[in-house]
């Protein structure tokens, strides 16, 4: 399966009406789906959640594989999180 898909990829799925939206809404931008996507409220939870699971020893592939996230975007956040708090 390839790693990128266009909106005529999607279209089927979601429908000429959403597409059109998407790309109203978008233009020219890159859409990121995660694979498995936790349910969070807003970035700051999602944050807030990998750097509390970092603490408690998870490594980090192994959080990343639980937010759809890459381990390097994971180490980013901590080290931002951790930047942030200094």
């Amino acid at each position: 399966m390839k790693n990128t898909v266009t909106i005529h990829d999607i279209k089927p799925l979601i429908g000429e009406e959403a597409v059109q939206k998407l790309v109203d809404a978008y233009p020219g931008k890159l859409l990121y789906l995660p694979k498995k996507p936790l349910d969070f409220p807003d970035q700051e939870a999602k944050e807030k959640y990998i750097v509390n699971c970092y603490h408690s020893g998870m490594s980090k592939d192994d959080i990343a594989n639980a937010v759809g996230l890459s381990a390097d975007r994971v180490s980013k956040i901590i080290y931002k999180r951790y930047k942030d708090t200094k």
